[in-house]
């Protein structure tokens, strides 16, 4: 699907071409979302220019993530995706640009891009060239970046309550092992999931950072694009740093849970460790004395046998039992 944002007389208007159908001469920014090779072909015979595919996109972004060719200049953009599943994802947009026109070419459907395109047509004169469209863009991707991050940071308070809450200790003192074990083991869960978002974070803000260092050198000579790059190179900054101190937070945290789960083993340990030291004396004396006897009234007892198995076998089901609900099995 190919959009096209064209500014016509102070505004901009967007439709979606079909098929093979013509860019207009005043189109300012293409967006190109899951292309087929006949769409492909046609921007690149009306535009001159090459459109890398799936597998080139991929190797650009190993290799060469920025890069100038006859003019036009090539970059390569991480975005994250799906926020809001267990399993968040980093995907590529590729940034065409030249002088009269900007293109995005994805495969992804990010809010940012959507959020940009109602306020380009909004505030058309603000974004008269399709380098501060780029800029404008990357405003929104950055914006959006925070948002993830405070996520992340909503998410590590909800734990450290749960981690160092009173609650945790109560269970512990009431011997309530399961029910704190169990919300530990959910803490542990969380905070993996809150370290793979936050690493996606890092990785998307390097690579903004790159791209704006290459957008800087390519409009270097213009103070007040040149100006509006610098501020949004601070705020990569700034969360950059912010990423990094929720990677020690999490580590923190991580640590912490498992301190606290030792603690509950310790505890069951100790409870164990009790009981065969109460039970040690009794032992000790019935197996010095025990069967020394001559008058032992169960000798001539016919249902001793069977009754010491079921008494056995009827202790070990109520141990079992009484383990169980305390959570120490």
């Amino acid at each position: 699907m190919i959009t096209c944002y064209n500014f016509e007389a102070d505004a901009i208007q967007y439709r979606q071409l079909e098929g093979q159908e013509p860019l207009s001469p005043k189109s300012i920014w293409i967006d190109i979302l899951n292309p087929t090779q006949d769409e492909e072909e046609s921007i690149e015979q009306q535009l001159n220019i090459q459109i890398p595919t799936r597998e080139e996109i991929w190797k650009n972004e190993v290799l060469n993530r920025f890069y100038e060719q006859d003019g036009v200049y090539y970059m390569t953009l991480a975005i994250i995706t799906k926020v809001d599943t267990p399993y968040p994802q980093t995907s590529t947009v590729t940034i065409i640009l030249s002088k009269t026109y900007l293109i995005t070419l994805r495969y992804i459907t990010p809010t940012s891009f959507n959020n940009f395109a109602a306020r380009l047509i909004k505030k058309p004169k603000k974004f008269n060239t399709c380098s501060k469209i780029l800029e404008g863009l990357l405003e929104e991707v950055i914006t959006r970046v925070a948002h993830n991050a405070e996520i992340v940071v909503g998410e590590l308070d909800n734990l450290s309550h749960q981690v160092f809450g009173t609650h945790v200790l109560n269970n512990a003192r009431k011997k309530k092992a399961a029910t704190s074990s169990e919300m530990l083991k959910d803490t542990l869960k969380s905070l993996g999931k809150c370290a793979d978002l936050n690493s996606k974070i890092g990785e998307s803000l390097h690579s903004l950072q790159r791209l704006l260092n290459f957008f800087c050198q390519i409009h270097g000579g213009k103070k007040d694009l040149e100006a509006a790059i610098q501020i949004l190179q601070t705020d990569v900054h700034a969360l950059s740093q912010q990423t990094h101190f929720l990677s020690n937070k999490i580590n923190f945290l991580q640590d912490a849970t498992l301190g606290m789960i030792n603690i509950e083993q310790n505890m069951i340990i100790k409870i164990f460790s009790v009981m065969a030291v109460f039970f040690l004396p009794p032992t000790l004396l019935s197996s010095i004395y025990g069967m020394n006897f001559k008058h032992m009234p169960e000798l001539e007892w016919t249902l001793g046998y069977p009754y010491a198995l079921s008494l056995m076998v009827v202790c070990a089901i109520l141990s079992y039992v009484y383990f169980l609900r305390k959570g120490w099995l």
